[in-house]
């Protein structure tokens, strides 16, 4: 079997804090896992007259998201900042 190249994978546990994923981090899958308190997940993105809404996560759900290949994720925001959330992404 022959792979094209290398895929970095990122890790963190979110504690209280607050990420924000940008195109400039080239991520296009997201996974997320709440682990105690209360944490969401939303985007900037509008479709037509419709804002984005914070969506919860539940505990020990995992969710993931992901994009096109050739488009990275944007402005996509995992708020933990009353909770403990996992987070993997590629």
């Amino acid at each position: 079997m022959s792979f094209a190249g290398k895929q970095a994978i990122f890790t963190r546990t979110l504690v209280n804090e607050t990420l924000t994923i940008n195109e400039n981090f080239g991520v296009t899958v997201v996974a997320m896992k709440l682990l105690s308190g209360t944490a969401t997940y939303t985007s900037t993105k509008s479709l037509g007259g419709f804002v984005s809404q914070p969506i919860n996560l539940n505990i020990n759900e995992g969710v993931t998201v992901s994009s096109d290949t050739s488009r990275y994720i944007d402005e996509f925001i995992i708020d933990a900042s009353a909770g403990t959330v996992e987070v993997i992404a590629r």
